[in-house]
């Protein structure tokens, strides 16, 4: 037959088995074979085959010049042995020269004076010492748990030692056998033995020579049976901190500024896998990422990019650099599939998974699921890959970077040099901003010499970009913080009906009329994420009931809903008095900037009111230049209804009005005098002139 042969002879227990078939024993390559050694080959393999067909002896002899007296041991100990890849040696057992059984000593052992004669030594006293072969073995693979004290990984001289010892014990050296009567005692042959026990072992191997991450690096693939061919097929995102110091300027009583040390910045960065292009990222100015800043990275890459106004140094954008939703309108909002993480707790908990599925409609590729079971850099090698490249042309080349090792630091003190110089975190972000933009525009080896960006427009121009885009409603809402709150106050209270909402009291002339309401829960949403003075109300029916301001003392200077917590828990455990009518956030930031020069680090909450506090400041110039516009034009501009679906103006403006001290627009009661800002504010409002790092 063509496939497989006929078995005239029946082997007990080899050709009686149903799964029994010449046909399927691997080969040899046998290119690799001397004409020698490949002429016996050949004529074991024709002498094997006729046998199982039974032939006769002497015709077998006389055809192929091999005994048929041995076929049937080289059948069942060769051909049918397992091989170490798990199938059987099959025809590879037949090669000359393989040493399939391992060597066991049968006669006495009687070394010379040279150290001669003692072959297969040790595996003759493994197999007399059953019990002390198991407790070898063990001794070879023992390692330290992780969360343990202990030794990591022994060296070979002390695992002799206890080798040594042991066989003391058993009577060895008493009775003058071997490796007692060797000049070498066995070290060379337990060194050899230890070598082929890791070998079966590998995982535990990984584990003594690698720790725990080159463990858990062996059970990955090698990527093959996870390709992704199409753009925004998956993303990989994950969080990197900056190796480098910081500082942030603190305004002192006399007017002057005080550098202050951060040492952390985090950038969460998305990245997609086929075109290579960061479509989004945010930078964290906490001490660890949380689920915020996941979700403003998931936000900034489904929003438009915009180029920064640059203030450090000389870099400068590349003409076409830009993150995709900046390069063309239809990466606005462009939805992805699946996103790749590394199993952080941030990137992982439920209301990120929750996020991504709503809006962007795309599945959390974790530990958990799919093929990432480590954590380890080969999980995500594009993004991790980046972010050297990232390093090496940014920060790295800066004299205020601590590196990515300690030798990195070439004797240099990063922190003293970011103090002197006055490297602030605004030109870290300006720096990674155009970093990111430029790296988008930068052709890549990997794609045929070309960006992401032109790989993008590539992929466009096939038609194979997805359909799908996020909703821009759900897309400004992914921040958002929803809460069902009981309203309080009442006529029985001899109050005006009010709610609280994480840590603040709020009511506008709407709900203050509605006493029906007391007693019942209404939606409170905090729909800005950096202006937590202001909220959105509606009842359970879906009947809005406008925008909420906040009461004192929060209803003053812009900030975030995090930085309302940390405030609070600083007041609980007394590390600062709020007086009646305080600003809480001009309070606490009074309490930083007077521990200035103290050693305690900047306050995270600081350093993200300082960031709210540029951003408003921009936005209060933009809204002055508005209103000079408009103060040219003859004909007044109709006024808006807030009841209406326009709530984002009515909140703009009530933004606006709170800052500058005014009532909103739409307020019923007579303007008041505008009260002046504080001097401590109008001192925060602008930053001290940005130098370039010294070199």
């Amino acid at each position: 037959m063509a496939n497989d042969l006929p078995t005239g002879r029946t082997l007990k227990g080899i050709t009686d088995r149903p799964d029994f078939s010449i046909s399927n024993w691997p080969e040899p390559d046998l290119g690799t074979l001397p004409p020698k050694t490949l002429d016996l080959f050949l004529r074991r393999k024709e002498a094997v085959k006729l046998y199982l067909l039974g032939t006769d002896a002497s015709a077998i002899s006389a055809t192929t010049g091999v005994h048929p007296r041995f076929l049937n041991r080289t059948i069942r100990e060769r051909c049918m042995h397992q091989h170490p890849d798990g199938r059987v040696y099959g025809w590879r057992g037949l090669v000359p020269g393989i040493h399939i059984a391992k060597y066991s000593r049968k006669s006495k052992i009687r070394a010379n004076a040279k150290g001669g004669g003692a072959a297969g030594a040790l595996s003759n006293l493994l197999l007399q010492e059953p019990d002390f072969a198991q407790r070898l073995d063990k001794q070879i693979i023992k390692t330290c748990p992780d969360l343990k004290l202990g030794q990591i990984r022994q060296p070979r001289h002390a695992l002799w030692a206890w080798f040594l010892k042991e066989l003391r014990g058993l009577g060895y050296e008493i009775r003058n056998e071997w490796p007692f009567t060797m000049k070498t005692m066995g070290y060379p042959s337990l060194c050899r033995y230890a070598d082929a026990v890791l070998s079966a072992n590998p995982l535990k191997a990984a584990r003594i020579v690698g720790g725990p991450q080159l463990e858990r690096k062996m059970v990955s693939g090698d990527g093959i049976n996870r390709p992704v061919q199409s753009p925004y097929e998956r993303v990989e995102m994950d969080a990197h901190k900056l190796d480098g110091r910081f500082v942030v300027m603190i305004p002192q009583p006399d007017g002057g500024w005080s550098p202050r040390l951060i040492h952390r910045l985090w950038v969460i960065v998305l990245l997609d896998v086929v075109s290579r292009a960061v479509i989004g990222y945010y930078l964290s100015l906490r001490i660890e990422v949380n689920k915020e800043d996941v979700t403003a990275a998931i936000k900034n890459a489904l929003v438009r990019w915009t180029r920064k106004d640059l203030n450090f140094g000389e870099q400068v954008y590349f003409d076409d650099a830009a993150l995709p939703s900046g390069h063309d309108a239809r990466y606005v909002g462009l939805c992805w599939n699946e996103t790749s993480v590394d199993g952080a707790l941030a990137e992982t908990c439920k209301t990120v998974k929750d996020k991504l599925k709503d809006v962007v409609g795309s599945t959390l590729m974790d530990p958990s699921s799919g093929f990432a079971q480590r954590r380890s850099m080969d999980d995500r090698p594009f993004i991790e890959s980046f972010f050297k490249t990232l390093g090496a042309r940014g920060l790295h080349r800066l004299s205020n970077t601590t590196g990515g090792k300690v030798q990195d630091k070439g004797g240099r003190d990063p922190a003293k040099v970011a103090v002197i110089s006055e490297f602030q975190w605004e030109y870290a972000a300006e720096l990674l901003d155009t970093l990111i933009a430029n790296y988008n525009a930068t052709p890549h080896s990997s794609l045929g010499y070309r960006s992401p960006l032109q790989m993008l427009d590539f992929y466009a121009s096939m038609d194979k970009l997805p359909k799908r885009h996020a909703d821009p409603n759900s897309v400004q809402g992914l921040l958002s913080v929803r809460k069902l709150c009981v309203v309080r106050g009442g006529y029985q209270q001899g109050r005006k009906p009010y709610v609280n909402f994480l840590g603040a009291s709020y009511s506008n002339d709407e709900l203050s009329q509605r006493h029906d309401l007391v007693g019942k829960k209404i939606w409170v949403i905090n729909h800005l994420e950096n202006d937590a003075r202001i909220a959105l109300a509606t009842t359970n029916d879906g009947h809005r009931l406008g925008v909420l301001r906040a009461h004192p003392p929060w209803h003053r200077t812009p900030h975030s809903l995090t930085t309302r917590s940390a405030i609070n828990s600083m007041v609980r455990n007394r590390r600062f008095d709020l007086a009646n009518g305080a600003d809480a956030v001009t309070v606490f930031m009074d309490f930083v900037e007077s521990n200035a020069k103290g050693k305690l680090p900047i306050h995270p909450s600081y350093l993200e009111l300082k960031r709210i506090l540029v951003e408003h400041a921009d936005f209060r110039s933009s809204d002055a230049k508005v209103a000079a516009a408009k103060a040219l034009i003859q004909t007044p501009e109709p006024q808006a209804s807030p009841s209406t679906a326009e709530v984002q103006d009515q909140h703009a403006d009530v933004a606006t009005a709170t800052i500058a001290g005014e009532p909103p627009q739409n307020a019923t009661t007579p303007t008041p005098t505008p009260t002046p800002t504080p001097v401590s504010m109008q001192v925060k409002a602008k930053l001290p002139p940005m130098r370039k790092a010294a070199n």
